[in-house]
């Protein structure tokens, strides 16, 4: 009997055995694939450091910091952009490229004849053929970024002319900063004339044509600039021939770069782009494409964030202060479930004035505007949190998730949950 006891647990302890070396070959056939998966990966971001790009380069951050492990090489252009860092870089092995100037003829040749996943922060038409490997672009939304300008100057009063300065041109991406200006104007029956920079945008434009060309504008005049460089210049043409900013002439640049906008003079106005919104999307694509190389190129874009107002653009009529006032208690309030009756109550005027100004100046109700400022807030919410339905549409201001989720269909024509699934798949 015991011989047979002893010879049971014999077989025993040797499948026992054979089961532990299974379960141990198993975890080490998923630890290296795990290990495979989390491997460093090099990448070369390539920007232009302005305001702009230390902003997209926050946004790469953000990334890293949340979900990717990288090793960054960093190459400011232009200048730093040196044959050397790339032989070197490629040498490394690198396995991505996040760059803001793929028109770049070095940075173009070394996506084009490699099979190097590439984001490009700008516009896909500054590639002309086929690259090796798999590309995407960010960027943020020029035609909105016009269209946020020309609906920030109706705003402010009634103008007699607008216009629109561009650089280099207004070439490709450039121009699309002025239909989008241009286009919203015509929709209020208003039309915008356009002065192309023959210069590059890093140079002064000439000074003789851009003062004939304000001086023919009809006043008071609101000019949009393609950036706020060239809207810096606007300006201190204008101060040079006596044409008064913003009593004749009010102007508004993009990129709210604190540097040039705080002490210009005036203090000038600037739309706000999400750069770092555009930098966090493009490290999100660049792991998409690590993991799907294979995908066909895809263009995600990014809305401006809003105008900075400063001193070179201000609200000529005091129905346009009106509506600023409106504004700023919608966005202080919006999320304690605020409704018409309080933002009425607050601007002390009847509702019937309040409706008929708003639908002067907005062309849209006082609850459009409350319901479209809960609409952006969820809408971040739900790309950039992890946040239940319930909790955001209470953070928003809906009485229920329920109310949330109608509202919701109704606009996007699907629910909070498939649109945010949408968002994280892209």
């Amino acid at each position: 009997m015991e011989g047979l006891i002893d010879e049971y647990l014999a077989i025993k302890m040797m499948n026992c055995w054979k089961t532990a070396v299974r379960e141990t070959a198993f975890f080490a056939i998923m630890f290296a694939m795990c290990a495979r998966q989390r491997k460093i990966k090099r990448v070369l971001v390539a920007l232009w450091m302005g305001t702009s790009g230390r902003d997209i380069l926050s946004g790469i951050f953000r990334h890293i910091q949340a979900k990717a492990r990288w090793d960054i090489t960093l190459v400011q252009l232009p200048n730093g952009f040196r044959p050397e860092i790339i032989e070197d870089a490629l040498q490394a092995g690198i396995d991505g490229i996040i760059t803001s100037d793929l028109s770049s003829p070095q940075i173009k040749r070394l996506v084009e004849n490699t099979d190097i996943p590439c984001v490009s922060i700008g516009s896909a038409t500054a590639m002309s053929r086929p690259c090796g490997g798999a590309v995407s672009f960010v960027g943020c939304n020029d035609k909105a970024i016009g269209a946020m300008a020309a609906q920030h100057f109706l705003s402010l009063g009634t103008f007699n002319g607008f216009g629109f300065v561009h650089a280099d041109g207004g070439k490709g991406e450039q121009n699309m900063r002025g239909i989008g200006f241009s286009d919203t104007l015509a929709q209020m029956g208003k039309s915008c004339s356009i002065f192309t920079s023959p210069r590059r945008p890093d140079e002064q434009m000439d000074t003789r044509k851009i003062t004939d060309w304000l001086q023919a504008l009809p006043k008071p005049a609101a000019i949009l600039c393609y950036y706020d460089p060239l809207a810096v210049q606007i300006l201190n043409i204008c101060r040079d021939c006596g044409i008064s900013v913003p009593q004749q002439v009010s102007v508004l640049g993009v990129d709210n770069d604190p540097l040039l906008c705080d002490f210009a003079t005036p203090p000038l106005s600037s739309v706000m782009p999400d750069h770092e919104r555009a930098g966090l999307l493009a490290a999100r694509e660049l792991d998409h494409l690590f993991t799907r190389p294979n995908r066909s190129p895809h263009v995600v874009v990014c809305p401006p964030i809003k105008i900075v107002e400063r001193e070179s653009a201000r609200p000529l009529t005091p129905a346009a202060h009106l509506i600023r006032k409106a504004h700023a208690f919608i966005d202080s309030h919006v999320a304690s479930g605020i409704g018409v009756k309080d933002v009425v109550a607050h601007l002390k005027v009847s509702r019937r004035l309040a409706d008929l100004r708003f639908r002067e100046i907005e062309n849209c109700t006082i609850r459009d505007a409350i319901e479209a400022r809960r609409m952006m807030l969820a809408e971040k919410a739900l790309m950039d949190t992890s946040q239940t339905i319930r909790r955001i549409a209470a953070d928003c201001g809906y009485a229920s998730a329920n109310t949330f989720e109608i509202v919701f269909r109704k606009r996007h024509g699907k629910s909070p949950s498939e649109y945010r699934r949408a968002a994280c798949n892209r």
